[in-house]
């Protein structure tokens, strides 16, 4: 009753070529289904175009030197109590 070792090498090579064709199959039936909703969503709703406001761009500017003392000390402060853990 003792398979030998090229016999379950042998069956263990049909069981992954089975499964490895039918992951395949799948994996390219799911890539033509989408591929059908994908046509018969642009045949049945057709893009509309859409028109773009422009929008303005914000420039944030430095005020001086205080903004960026607040930050400095925030990040010191931060690092200090990391440091001290």
């Amino acid at each position: 009753m003792e398979s030998s070792i090229p016999e379950l090498l042998l069956a263990g090579g049909r069981l992954m070529f089975i499964g490895m064709t039918i992951v395949f199959l799948f994996l390219a039936l799911l890539v033509g289904v989408i591929h059908v909703t994908s046509r018969l969503i642009g045949r049945y709703s057709p893009e509309e175009p859409v028109a773009l406001k422009p929008v303005s761009a914000v420039v944030a500017r430095s005020t001086g030197g205080e903004d960026e003392a607040e930050i400095v000390a925030a990040i010191t402060a931060a690092v200090h109590r990391y440091q001290n853990k």
